[in-house]
């Protein structure tokens, strides 16, 4: 999908990052008849969406990032469900939860009270961004151009990536804040309010890591298990179901609660961690994994930045208006899941962001 464009080449719009956001702004865009362009630091899109997949079929297996939504609560995510007619299920939570108490103890079975009204998508949130991608044409997405430098002026904008230099009326960064201000060069300061916003907005799941767990068949739930694991010894220390609707995929998945400097420094140790204390937690006689996948998100330079990996490892809360104005007179806009004023960080949030910023631009062209 990489397109031939060269310095002449100059859309209307260009949306900075394909994550969930970017490609929602530019298919918001796009379907307004606006000429728009996105680039992407890394080879593939998605953002913070990242899936396994059958290295023989090719299709969606599990999710390394997001994987759930509350559309009972989330009106966001519902209108744009039916918007790109996927279908959700709901998240099986039947049965009792282990709870791990390190590895000198059994790990115990009880009822825990599940989360209310959190749903998957079929095709995981990678159904999101395939269906997005349908809607662009090929050459409207470039990747592997980390955007290094911005100068906005009366004219426009350009956007200098890699040895390519877009020119564009605006541009939407749907990146992290954080990156937005430390990795990019603004040939014009920016605002001082708008700064310290950026640095101060922490990254949804930059110092997480996530991990699947791949089985042949889901024997917890013949077991009355719920296939959740609660633990504060670790390196688990949230695990739950991720099994295809049908069962025809079995699979576990969940947050390694271990700091970014204890899984560097087990580096190689980390998987067998994970297959040790599956072992205790389901018995020795139950199933190991066939494979176990693991995404450490506080490695990903285009995501985390240091300031992430000091701060907390909660969602964030919703951002100052200053994150949600537009600057250097109406050129640029700063979208990404952190922005929105409602879920920032997660899937709503990030489509919360492309609808306001994709509004303002939309407004800002008819003007």
């Amino acid at each position: 999908m990489k397109s031939s464009l060269n310095d002449e080449h100059c859309p209307e719009v260009v949306i900075v990052g394909a994550g969930l956001c970017g490609l929602a702004t530019a298919f918001l865009l796009h379907e307004e008849g606006r000429s728009v362009h996105v680039v992407e630091a890394s080879g593939k899109p998605g953002g913070r969406i990242r899936s396994v997949f059958d290295k023989s079929t090719g299709d969606y297996l599990a999710d390394l990032g997001p994987s759930w939504i509350w559309p009972a609560f989330q009106p966001v995510v519902q209108r744009w469900l039916e918007r790109l007619n996927l279908e959700v299920f709901a998240q099986y939570d039947s049965g009792q939860t282990l709870i791990d108490y390190g590895p000198d103890q059994e790990a115990k079975a009880a009822f825990v009270p599940g989360q209310d009204g959190n749903f998957r998508v079929v095709g995981g949130p990678q159904a999101l961004i395939d269906a997005l991608i349908k809607q662009l044409p090929d050459d409207r997405i470039s990747f592997e151009r980390p955007v290094r430098a911005i100068h906005a002026s009366e004219s426009g904008v350009e956007i200098q990536s890699g040895t390519t230099t877009f020119r564009a009326n605006q541009v939407g960064m749907a990146i992290p804040p954080r990156i937005a201000s430390q990795t990019i060069e603004w040939s014009k300061a920016l605002p001082t309010s708008l700064r310290q916003a950026l640095d101060m907005m922490p990254t949804w799941m930059a110092p997480h890591a996530k991990f699947v767990a791949v089985y042949d068949a889901p024997f917890w739930r013949s077991q009355g298990l719920s296939g959740r694991i609660a633990s504060r010894a670790g390196p688990i220390v949230e695990c739950h179901d991720h099994c295809s609707p049908d069962e025809s995929f079995a699979a576990l998945w969940g947050f390694i609660g271990w700091p970014h400097d204890m899984r560097i420094n087990m580096n190689d140790e980390l998987e067998a961690e994970i297959y040790s204390q599956l072992k205790r937690c389901f018995g020795p006689n139950n199933p190991q994994p066939a494979a176990i996948y693991i995404e450490d998100w506080a490695r990903d330079a285009f995501l985390t930045t240091s300031n992430d990996l000091k701060g907390p490892m909660n969602h964030p809360n919703v951002g100052p208006d200053s994150l949600r104005r537009s600057y250097f007179e109406g050129r640029v806009f700063f979208a990404g899941s952190e922005t929105a004023t409602q879920s920032p960080g997660l899937i709503e949030g990030a489509l919360d962001a492309a609808e306001r910023v994709a509004n303002c631009i939309n407004k800002r062209c008819l003007d």
